[in-house]
């Protein structure tokens, strides 16, 4: 995986992945008003959006991130 590892890969991950999980929020707004079915469109480009985020972040965020999902959840087990 070190093709993910370039900086500008990285970017281009993050900058297509913020635009499918807002194309998929707009999506969304348009179920919303119209009725229109359009679940399973939604689900894929969320999934894929997801996907793309997460092959652009790098260790140092990913592991920040786990950090903090690790104290939020033994905060609540605790409390």
């Amino acid at each position: 995986m070190k093709f993910f590892q370039n900086k500008e890969v990285q970017g281009l991950c993050l900058c297509l992945a913020m635009m499918g999980l807002t194309y998929a929020i707009l999506l969304l707004l348009l179920i919303t008003f119209t009725g229109v079915k359009l679940y399973k469109t939604v689900v894929v480009v969320a999934t894929l959006s997801s996907l793309l985020f997460t092959l652009g972040l790098s260790k140092q965020v990913k592991n920040r991130l786990k950090e903090q999902v690790n104290t939020l959840f033994t905060k609540k087990v605790a409390a």
